[in-house]
């Protein structure tokens, strides 16, 4: 498409250049691509601009009056986020117009729910794309890690559209409340919606959680628009949660309302719940199922995986079939054994509400000791901090207290803060460095013991406040009990 095609509703006589590629970073920039000038928390992309026309970019975007003056076409826009996810659309072919769009929206559950929907569609013979927290895939295959739950927009289009040119049918897709403020899926057309739950998380965003539900539901706002024209448009909701129990409210008469539930009545319930430290089986509108994945909470996540299989015309049958083969979701209640005789998890817990789920998971099974290994995010939320310590020192034997992406904060107020929730506790120690914290806690473990290591999850990187490093629970968790394992065997 051409210069003119793309931005003419903002910029009258523009070169009939041919655009060959969209970029926010200006490192990606090559002969004839088109550079965003994006002003952002930490980074002012404006300061790029003489980088990206060395390197050929053939005008720049940008929500700012610019005094200077350039070579190339400056292209001011009212709302640059608006504009990044038009052009993307428009220079794409809007390839989601020919895809089933699944967004699936929440405060938990989103990973597990898009990893055990995926598994469904590929029981199904079905080519899915899939884009979330841990990374994106088109039809099994790794395309990037995920630098955003939600892709921005130009990457993201990028991605819809290799998913249509690799001739898979169903997109299934993470929708965070950042993506829906930012308009990163604006111009995207959904088939079928799902929302979760509404728990503490992000108020250092939204502010209150009137905030936190109203992005919420911009997802199912443009399930129910006029302009909407998918086929089937579904809304998958758990009546459980008091703000699904809302929305399914509001969206009634409106959209093909579809509910799952453990408590109520509903389209799809489960029956006959059975946890252990190896999964959960359990029956769903009478049909035996099993997943391998740990606590009874990830029924909910079954429940939303198999409604939205119905709505794509997928038995039964074959979506417990796509549950059972999935063997685990990384960095939820992902279990690393090396021979050593107890349990260690490793798990995205970073809110109260996870760290709590993660406790319900492993209380029955409790024959030893209980410790946990935790901290809380640098520059983020401050109230889940003293929220997190209760919780811990209340549902543990031992906490080992440790940094948890700091970022610029001190880690000394982080730790303040958490033990402002446990101030009679005594079964806990501040271990600031977190590989080490994880080596004290394997040494510290005893027959029959259950480790949770808790906050980061499938993350490989720390960020502190020099920048960020590598660095994996999982990878720390393996090298710790290698050693404990060997120490033991001699």
């Amino acid at each position: 498409m051409t210069l003119n095609q793309i931005f003419g509703r903002y910029k009258e006589n523009l070169p009939q250049i041919e655009v060959k590629g969209l970029s926010q970073n200006s490192k990606e920039i090559q002969k004839d691509w088109v550079f965003f000038a994006v002003k952002g928390h930490t980074v002012d992309g404006h300061e790029y601009i003489p980088s990206a026309l060395l390197k050929g970019a053939c005008a720049v975007v940008t929500q700012e009056e610019l005094e200077e003056v350039y070579p190339v076409p400056v292209i001011k826009v009212p709302n640059i986020d608006e504009a990044m996810a038009d052009a993307a659309c428009a220079f794409y072919g809007n390839p989601s117009n020919s895809l089933n769009m699944i967004g699936i929206t929440g405060t938990k559950g989103k990973t597990s729910i898009s990893y055990l929907t995926e598994s469904i569609l590929f029981e199904a013979k079905r080519k899915p794309a899939v884009m979330g927290t841990i990374n994106y895939r088109v039809n099994g295959k790794m395309i990037s890690k995920a630098p955003n739950t939600t892709p921005a927009p130009l990457l993201l289009q990028n991605i819809i559209y290799q998913a249509k040119e690799a001739r898979c049918e169903d997109v299934v897709m993470e929708v965070s409340s950042h993506a829906l403020e930012y308009q990163r899926v604006r111009g995207i057309d959904f088939n079928i919606a799902v929302f979760t739950n509404l728990q503490r998380d992000h108020l250092d965003f939204h502010s209150t959680f009137d905030n936190y539900f109203a992005a919420k539901k911009k997802l199912f706002e443009n399930l129910i628009s006029p302009d909407n024209a998918k086929q089937k448009k579904s809304a998958i909701i758990n009546i459980d949660d008091p703000y699904g129990e809302k929305l399914a409210e509001m969206l009634k008469n409106k959209v093909k309302l579809i509910t799952y539930s453990l408590n109520k009545p509903a389209d799809f319930t489960a029956t006959d719940i059975k946890t252990s430290l190896e999964g959960v089986t359990f029956k769903v509108n009478g049909e035996s199922a099993k997943l391998n994945l740990l606590g009874a909470h990830n029924v909910y996540n079954a429940l939303a995986a198999i409604a939205v299989a119905s709505r794509l015309g997928i038995h039964i049958k074959t979506a417990i079939k796509g549950l059972a083969a999935l063997k685990g979701v990384p960095g939820r209640m992902e279990r690393v054994d090396e021979g050593q005789d107890f349990y260690l998890f490793v798990d995205f817990a970073y809110t109260n509400e996870a760290l709590l789920k993660a406790y319900d998971a492993v209380a029955p099974f409790k024959r030893g000791r209980i410790i946990t290994v935790f901290g809380c995010g640098g520059q983020r939320d401050t109230t889940k901090r003293p929220l997190m310590g209760a919780s811990a020192a209340k549902n543990s034997d031992l906490v080992l207290i440790t940094k948890d992406n700091p970022r610029k904060e001190d880690p000394n107020k982080i730790f303040a803060d958490i033990l402002n929730g446990m101030p009679f506790a005594d079964n806990f120690n501040i271990i600031p460095d977190r590989r080490q914290a994880i080596f004290e806690a394997v040494r510290a473990a005893r027959k029959d013991d259950i480790v949770i290591i808790a906050g980061k999850g499938h993350e490989d990187y720390q960020i502190l406040p020099g920048g960020v490093i590598h660095f994996s629970d999982r990878e720390e968790a393996e090298k710790a009990l290698r050693e404990y394992v060997f120490t033991k065997k001699i």
